[in-house]
């Protein structure tokens, strides 16, 4: 597959600093409609990141909220530049077991890739269209 992995990103990507708290980071994930928050440094640069996965079992084990997500959050996290090849960023998915990707430009997250994001990139640039109806 041709591209680059700003092609299969999503840009509506929220952010979180380690000192985000465990209820803020639910709060962000519910009505924002993401399923991770990347976590960053005061400089922007990537350090972890914050999956639905990791919120619903803290929420479900624990009525402490108030703790910073930095506890329960994945680090070091697997990234990749704008214009990391497509056949990279898949690999990377398939062989790491990554399901949230930050993409990054000159360390920055600008966009988020998901394998639902390669799905619908495959839906939209690669299978052939639908059989039209009768």
């Amino acid at each position: 597959m041709k591209g680059h992995a700003r092609q299969l990103m999503k840009t509506a990507v929220q952010v979180a600093s380690p000192a985000t708290t465990i209820a803020e980071a639910a709060r962000l994930l519910a009505h924002a409609d993401i399923t991770s928050l990347p976590v960053v440094d005061a400089n922007g640069g990537v350090v972890g990141i914050v999956t639905e996965s990791d919120l619903l079992t803290v929420l479900l084990r624990s009525s402490v909220v108030s703790v910073p997500i930095e506890r329960i959050m994945h680090s070091p996290v697997y990234t990749v530049d704008e214009f990391t090849p497509t056949d990279t960023v898949i690999r990377l998915l398939q062989e790491k077991g990554v399901h949230h990707l930050p993409v990054t430009r000159q360390g920055m997250v600008v966009g988020l890739i998901t394998p639902q994001e390669v799905i619908r990139y495959f839906v939209d640039h690669q299978l052939p269209p639908p059989p039209q109806a009768a």
